[in-house]
């Protein structure tokens, strides 16, 4: 039997119970894909429910307020993909009828879909044979083939993954392989007894499936420390919403870039910033947050003031709760509703 032929058998009786699975409604294999990017199936799973309880249709979604989406997709991580999550709904609705792209090429058109997504969703909701190349079928692919080239992208391997995919049946493929990377060819101990494509594996063949596959040198992640502020003016918090860029349109603390050896000098860097007569009152615990290519050390503290900068807006403590805050600063949102 053929590689595809023994990838299907296999999945037909052992795939994963996602509740995405068996959908065919675009908007919602559309909303898991996106969900899904960079972000472990167990965790999305929760909120994939409680999104669609919410935004059940494309146009729900749309026309929904842009801090209730911020809000929801909190915890999930890259904020960026809530932005263009809202931005696609917003073009579906209202430029396209409410329908989606039924192709790869057209969906690539919306913003936060990239080649894995829109191929993924083309495949799926729309039978298109492309394949829906991430890292778990890339690292399948390059076990199978013993691709002995660096894969600086799962893209690397388009020719060969187009030519072995199943073209009848392309969105169960691309499934399967999705299962069988997440479930049996994993990074680290594969189980190659269990494998329904060892007999295809050339890797396996060689005894080698951990030299594949061939990847870059990792880059360094950057370090940045930072010093948070739970500042109050009056009994009220201080928060303002982030720019654009990194966790944009979220809501943050004041934060100075750097760390400070005593409430002294972080009282002068409050006062060259714009805040009148600040005094720093209590030390809050450090915290430690990783980002995929930068990593913040951070050091807290409490303080008052009786004036802030302009872009600062002061709220009660109770209202922490229904803004949508980083991650990141979690602990010091805890510590400031305390």
């Amino acid at each position: 039997m053929s590689f595809s032929n023994d990838l299907l058998k296999w999945y037909d009786q052992n795939r994963r119970d996602l509740p995405w699975r068996g959908a065919q409604d675009p908007y919602r294999i559309w909303l898991s894909e996106i969900m899904l990017q960079q972000t472990q199936t167990e965790t999305v799973k929760g909120y994939y429910a409680r999104f669609l309880e919410r935004f059940p249709t494309v146009q729900a979604l749309a026309a929904a307020d842009e801090d209730a989406v911020l809000k929801l997709w909190e915890g999930l991580g890259d904020y960026s993909r809530d932005r263009k999550l809202h931005a696609a709904a917003k073009k579906v609705s209202y430029e396209y009828g409410g329908s989606f792209p039924a192709d790869a090429a057209g969906l690539r058109r919306l913003p936060g879909v990239g080649p894995y997504a829109a191929n993924a969703i083309a495949s799926i909701a729309y039978g298109e044979p492309v394949p829906a190349l991430d890292g778990n079928q890339a690292r399948v692919l390059s076990r199978v083939l013993a691709w002995e080239e660096e894969i600086k992208t799962p893209f690397d391997l388009l020719a060969p993954a187009t030519e072995m995919m199943d073209k009848a049946r392309p969105g169960d493929y691309n499934q399967a392989l999705m299962d069988l990377g997440a479930t049996i060819c994993v990074p680290k101990s594969p189980r190659c007894g269990d494998c329904p494509v060892a007999d295809h594996c050339q890797a396996y063949r060689e005894d080698a499936a951990m030299d594949f596959p061939l990847k870059p040198a990792p880059v360094a992640k950057k370090e940045q420390d930072w010093t948070i502020l739970l500042v109050t003016v009056d009994g009220r918090l201080l928060t303002r919403r982030r720019p654009k860029g990194l966790l944009g349109g979220l809501y943050e603390f004041v934060a100075i870039e750097g760390r400070f050896p005593d409430g002294e000098s972080i009282a002068a860097a409050l006062t060259e910033r714009g805040f009148t007569n600040p005094r720093v009152t209590e030390r809050l615990p450090d915290a430690k947050h990783v980002f995929t290519h930068l990593v913040w050390h951070m050091q807290g503290w409490r303080a008052t003031c009786d004036a802030a900068p302009e872009g600062y807006v002061p709220v009660d403590v109770n209202e922490l709760s229904k803004l949508a805050f980083p991650s990141a600063l979690r602990i010091y949102r805890e510590a400031a509703i305390r």
